[in-house]
């Protein structure tokens, strides 16, 4: 039996990382999602100060210096709101929250595409890496039976000498791999939001591909997108702005209460007064144009992040499609056909009845089939990764 290569025995010890614990992890310490949380809970306070009532103002008020003839007031003034406008500044409070929970169900959402997404590539990555060592470990096997046969007559030394080749290509193509390998764990220890991530290897099955079935019909799933949530919470958001900022034209009414204490006259007397801005000048027109205006932007940009989310989750789910229609067709029937052939050449090769040639070409067609399906896995991968950033979480897988 062929010693694996010093990557393989290092994997083979390796602290492996399951997609399971990947989501746990992000979803658990990714400083994005923390920020997003925290920005939530900023937003409950805002909510909870918007309910709050004005504070009443206590004055007091000292006429002349004179002890025998001073005239001592003090007043309570409490303002009124009127208008309604304390129930739509909670209004425009709980839009700006419904924001914020809807942020941190959209930041889940592409965390989870994120891992998804660098775990696939990794697996990937890590898959390439194999092939590329049992491609290396083929070579050299070939390489050496070219060499037997070379010492013993059978061949031109050529042969020989195209093996050496096909070995230092293969040793090359490994290098390569192994470089991308790294790359791919850089970026998921990025996706994890824990660049000291240790895990030496991904554990998961490329065997089992994402299914069309958690997406569709495609029309009902673009309804649950965050991101359209979102620009409709946008609208109810301009919408509570618009009524405050209409509440605000109806001025607020100020209600005094007191007590002047007359010091010549020996008594003291009781105050009532009420208070009213008259709106002459500033009725608020401009803000309230503003905040018109602002609610027919929201409107206009929903139907513009529809059309464009519409249009992502169509090219997503074309690029889904055909990534498992070609890594179906590569593993059913390419892969089966270019490991018989393989196989043949090189007992062929071994029997005398076939050239290097045809041995390196079956191992060749093999490889690159090899390398295609995997191509196709991790486009199909990465589509099923993207529509999760755009539809949001899918339906239950139904296998």
């Amino acid at each position: 039996m062929a010693l694996l290569s010093p990557f393989l025995c290092q994997m083979a010890w390796a602290q492996s990382l399951s997609l399971d614990t990947a989501l746990a992890t992000a979803l658990a310490q990714h400083p994005d999602l923390r920020a997003t949380v925290l920005e939530r809970e900023a937003a409950q306070g805002a909510t909870q100060q918007a309910g709050a009532w004005l504070n009443p103002e206590l004055s007091t008020l000292v006429e002349d210096n004179q002890r025998a003839t001073r005239t001592t007031t003090i007043q309570l003034n409490q303002p009124i709101e009127l208008g309604g406008k304390r129930s739509a500044r909670i209004s425009a409070a709980q839009a700006v929250q419904g924001q914020a929970d809807l942020d941190v169900v959209s930041r889940r959402a592409q965390i989870r595409s994120q891992v998804m997404a660098a775990f696939h590539a990794a697996a990937v990555a890590q898959e390439r890496v194999r092939l590329s060592d049992e491609l290396g470990r083929l070579s050299t096997q070939a390489r050496e039976a070219a060499s037997k046969r070379v010492m013993a007559g059978k061949v031109s030394p050529v042969e020989e000498l195209k093996a050496q080749v096909a070995e230092a290509q293969a040793l090359s193509a490994s290098t390569v791999a192994l470089n991308d390998w790294q790359g791919a764990v850089a970026q998921l220890r990025l996706a994890l939001g824990d660049p000291s991530a240790r895990f030496d290897r991904v554990e998961t099955d490329l065997q089992r591909l994402p299914a069309l079935g958690h997406w569709a019909p495609l029309a009902q799933r673009l309804e649950a997108s965050p991101t359209i949530a979102r620009a409709q919470q946008e609208i109810a958001r301009r919408q509570a702005l618009s009524d405050l900022e209409r509440a605000r034209r109806v001025p607020d009414l100020t209600v005094s209460l007191g007590a002047k204490r007359d010091a010549q006259l020996g008594r003291d007397q009781p105050i009532v007064g009420l208070s009213l801005v008259l709106p002459l000048f500033d009725r608020n027109q401009g803000a309230i144009l503003e905040a018109s205006r602002r609610e027919d932007k929201a409107r206009a940009e929903l139907e513009s992040v529809r059309a464009s989310v519409e249009a992502q989750a169509n090219q997503a789910w074309s690029q889904l499609t055909s990534a498992l229609a070609q890594a179906h067709a590569l593993r059913d029937k390419v892969l089966p056909a270019a490991r018989q052939a393989f196989a043949s050449s090189t007992k062929g090769y071994e029997l005398g009845k076939f050239g290097f040639l045809d041995v390196l070409d079956a191992q060749r067609t093999l490889f690159e089939a090899e390398a295609l399906a995997l191509n196709a896995a991790a486009q199909a991968y990465q589509a099923d990764a993207r529509l999760l950033e755009l539809l949001g979480e899918p339906n239950p897988m139904k296998d």
